[in-house]
């Protein structure tokens, strides 16, 4: 599976990849140029995500943009469910990974 940030999150791309997870930020395939500080809109990342067909899994911080990939079924996770999870996961599970 790869993972993709969004822009607003992309210095977690970097820390993902040294945990061995495949993600990049939106701007590298799209753009291929990790670090852009050209706009991409939400539409042309929904757009790029659908044509993906399921491949790419985007990591959202914006709640409205997450809102529209739900309606739209694009695989994506957002910050917060992310953080809730882990927070009201089992605590057995938070102690190992911070070890």
């Amino acid at each position: 599976m790869k993972y993709m940030t969004d822009a607003s999150i992309a210095h977690v791309a970097p820390k993902l990849r040294e945990r061995g997870i495949y993600c990049d930020t939106v701007h590298k395939p799209m753009g291929n140029n990790e670090y852009s500080q050209e706009s991409i809109s939400d539409g042309e990342i929904a757009a790029f995500l659908r044509k993906a067909e399921g491949a790419i899994t985007l990591i959202v911080s914006d709640i409205v943009f997450a809102d529209h990939l739900k309606w739209d079924n694009v695989p994506h996770i957002t910050v917060w469910d992310a953080v809730a999870n882990y927070i009201l996961g089992p605590k057995d599970a938070r102690v190992a990974e911070m070890r």
